[in-house]
This record gives structure tokens, sequence and C-alpha cells, in this order.
């Protein structure tokens, strides 16, 4: 399955990547495996872990092993990234001439910090593509 955004973001995305749902159905076999929950009451005073939700967690990854991504349905409708990509009728973020001083990125920066670096190099071996197909002699 094809995964495409507007920002670049579906490149680094681990749904579909096989070795990640491998080690995410291994780990859930080996929690089954070794009984993980019932060793959970040896530490009764511990909070902030809950052993379903770690399992809702393992399962919800094995139950969507693949995402189109935002440009195939997936993703926040009201993404600003995206808002912005089909408002200027953008197939990607780094075709965008205003890419280096837009904010839009700021609420992904935390979790992806090279998120917008990533787009700069695309948007620079894009342009260094097009200059030297412009330098190429027509051919008769």
């Amino acid at each position: 399955m094809l995964r495409q955004s507007y920002c670049g973001l579906c490149d680094d995305c681990q749904l579909g990547n096989r070795e990640f749902l491998e080690t995410v159905s291994r780990l859930k076999g080996l929690v089954e495996t070794f009984r993980a929950n019932y060793w959970t009451h040896c530490f009764p005073q511990e909070k902030g872990f809950s052993f379903e939700e770690f399992r809702k967690g393992l399962d919800w990854f094995l139950a969507h092993p693949e995402c189109p991504g935002c440009k195939g349905g997936r993703g926040s409708e009201d993404c600003p990234i995206r808002l912005c990509a089909e408002g200027r009728h953008l197939e990607f973020c780094w075709q965008c001439p205003d890419l280096s001083p837009c904010d839009k990125f700021d609420f992904l920066l935390a979790e992806f910090p090279d998120v917008k670096s990533n787009l700069r190099r695309r948007q620079v071996k894009y342009k260094a593509q097009m200059h030297h197909r412009r330098l190429e002699p027509e051919s008769k």
C-alpha cells in the first residue's frame, strides 16, 4: 500500500512496517505465554500502568497494519498542513515556496523534530534536479 502525506510523516510511520508488526506480534505472544498479567498483582502500589490498556495497544497495532496516509483518507481532516497544501493545490509541502517560514508544523515538532528539515532537504533536491534539467541540452 502506498502511504502518502503532504508533510512527509508517512515515511517515518511504523504502520505497515513488517519488522515492527512482527515485533508487536512476538511481544503479544510472549506476554500471553508467560502470563505477564498474573504478575501485576505483585506490584499493587504501582500506578500509571494498566496491563489491559497495554494489551489493547498491542491489539490496536495488529488491527491497523496499513494506513494510506492523509492523502488516502486517513489523518485529521482539520490538520493545518493538509488544509494549506490542499488550498494551494500542492502535491507535497516541499513544493511550497513558503516552507521555511511556515509555522503549520509547530504542533508536530515535539514528537517529530526532523519533519520540516526532511522536507527542506527534499525541496533543495527537487530544485537542484529542476536546475540540472534546464541546463541539459535539448535533444533534437
